[in-house]
């Protein structure tokens, strides 16, 4: 048995802090019941031990395949999985004693190696947390917390130091791309509602992550929701706006409800309501909640569920910029685009420091040994994605990936070049997208894939326009008769024709990228799809 490893930062009897993970993920296995007994044992415990005021609930790390997360930032110690029956001895031997419990400790499959803290983990040593920097470390249901470790200094200094011109300016030189679609310049979208004519102009905070795979928005609103309020507080002085909107799916109760009180908390101290830290801007944030389709999330169809219509796509021009939220100029921005813009208006961000590029926040999942939500810069090759975040190797088997949810593409092993960014990602006929990464295994199958991407979307069509209605049904049904082995070689070609038919035609993004992984998928594994042919069927046995 390894002896234990001695703590020796944190001296006897001196408050050691706790930070247990209240994301999503942590709270089905068990958080709740390990936050209890810390809380429990503690109280109990009398001069034994002694922690900072109360375990900390923070938001998602990102590591939700290793929680419940109790990490122990005073002693540079993560424990990962932690189980009610462990709180005693974690108490009794890292609080009280400053010992290390190496069985709690993050174990790597492939090498049997334990990690002790973030900084030598190799999820987190190879990220570039800036827009996720606070999830996991303030406490998201307490705004103070939230000031202390610097949210709303941007919100102030824009007030009290830029004007709206200024700020635009920032926005433009940063570089910063809208971080989800097809990654429109944010500078040049704020600069068009500003400049548009208007007594009234909006902002909404498009936070509709109804895609599955993706997580980024609903990870900073449960992690960080002061970061998003802050950064539609800065939107709305640099557009002229004094009303906003922020657009959640209702099934993420317990974003809503953070965001919700985080809303309330920041009206209270005077970060929203009427004349702002002293300054004569007045904004206002309400909380609206999507009934459950990911359609809400396409920027027209937004416009229509916040009006009390029906969720359908509205033809373009005139573009939400000019003519949107009744009619009126309005800027919508998805929340990781959002959380961006307090890094840039920052006094330490100005000028030259400016960063051009930025972040990206990814949800890798499928066969990796590390899943989880991780924030890297742009420009970084999948290659590293899933090799030194998600620890799939080299002798894994791993055939490829598909990245960017329903509407994206799927590429296989010998383009993990492939970087992260808006350009390297359109030569692949892709958009960044929502950011989402699924591994494809050895027993993976491409056809399976692509016609659950396919049935996603054609279930959530609102409809409108034929190509998508109509065009999504059929694919599906040349896809089932691939996978039941039925088809020959020409439905491979009138697939494709089809597909590409429905990218020209649709009225929308959601109709326009639902083929994106059958386009890509005959591109990159043609071999596969061939195999499926002339009776043989699926040879993974996935399409049955």
């Amino acid at each position: 048995m390894t002896a234990p490893t001695t703590a020796s930062q944190a001296p006897d009897r001196t408050p050691v802090a706790i930070r247990v993970c209240g994301g999503s993920g942590c709270i089905a296995l068990g958080a709740l019941e390990v936050i209890e007994a810390l809380q429990g044992g503690a109280a109990g415990s009398g001069s034994k031990v002694t922690i900072e005021s109360k375990p900390c609930v923070v938001g998602c790390r990102g590591f939700c395949s290793q929680g419940p997360l109790v990490h122990l930032p005073g002693l540079d110690v993560l424990y990962c999985r932690v189980r009610q029956e462990d709180v005693d001895e974690i108490l009794d031997r890292t609080v009280g004693r400053s010992e290390v419990i190496d069985r709690l400790l993050y174990l790597e499959p492939a090498s049997g190696q334990r990690y002790r803290g973030l900084a030598d983990n190799p999820f987190f040593a190879n990220q570039d947390r800036q827009v996720l920097a606070r999830c996991g470390v303030v406490d998201p249901e307490d705004v103070e917390h939230a000031v202390t470790l610097g949210a709303y200094d941007a919100l102030r200094r824009s007030l009290l130091d830029l004007d709206p011109v200024k700020i635009i300016d920032l926005v433009k030189r940063s570089g910063l791309q809208e971080r989800s679609g097809a990654g429109f310049p944010v500078g040049l979208k704020w600069a068009l509602v500003a400049d548009t004519p208007g007594q009234i102009r909006y902002v909404v905070g498009n936070g509709e992550g109804g895609d599955p795979g993706p997580t980024a928005d609903r990870t900073l609103v449960e992690g960080d929701p002061h970061s998003v309020v802050e950064g539609m507080a800065i939107a709305g002085y640099a557009v002229g706006a004094r009303e906003g909107r922020l657009f959640l799916r209702s099934e993420h109760r317990l974003a809503v409800a953070r965001a919700e009180r985080a809303v309330e908390q920041a009206r209270n101290r005077g970060f929203l309501g009427s004349r702002i830290l002293g300054s004569g801007f007045d904004f206002s944030i309400e909380i609206c909640e999507n009934a459950g389709a990911s359609m809400g999330g396409e920027e027209t169809s937004l416009l229509n569920a916040l009006q009390g219509r029906r969720a359908v796509a509205r033809p373009r021009p005139p573009f939400p910029a000019v003519s949107g939220l009744w009619g009126c100029p309005t800027l919508i921005n998805g929340l990781e685009t959002l959380a961006n813009i307090p890094l840039i208006v920052l006094p330490e961000r100005l000028g030259a420091d400016v960063r051009p590029s930025g972040t990206k926040v990814v949800s890798v999942s499928g066969a990796v040994p590390r899943p989880g939500v991780a924030e890297v810069p742009i420009g970084t090759s999948l290659a590293r994605i899933v090799e030194e975040i998600a620890g799939a190797g080299a002798d894994d088997g791993v055939l490829g990936a598909h990245l960017g949810g329903p509407g994206g593409v799927t590429l296989s092993r010998s383009q993990f070049d492939t970087t992260v960014d808006f350009g390297s990602l359109r030569n692949h006929e892709a958009n960044l997208g929502s950011g989402s990464v699924v591994v494809l295994g050895p027993g993976s199958c491409p056809v399976a894939l692509a016609r659950y991407f396919v049935a996603f979307c054609a279930e959530e069509s609102c409809g409108t326009c034929p190509p998508c209605r109509i065009g999504t049904r059929v694919v599906l049904n040349l896809l089932d008769r691939i996978g039941s082995g039925q088809a020959e070689a020409s439905d491979l070609k009138r697939l494709e024709r089809l597909c590409r038919h429905i990218r020209q035609t649709s009225l929308c993004e959601l109709g326009r990228n639902a083929t994106g992984s059958v386009i890509t998928g005959l591109g990159n594994f043609r071999k596969e799809y061939e195999a499926h042919l002339s009776g043989r069927g699926c040879p993974t046995g996935s399409c049955g």
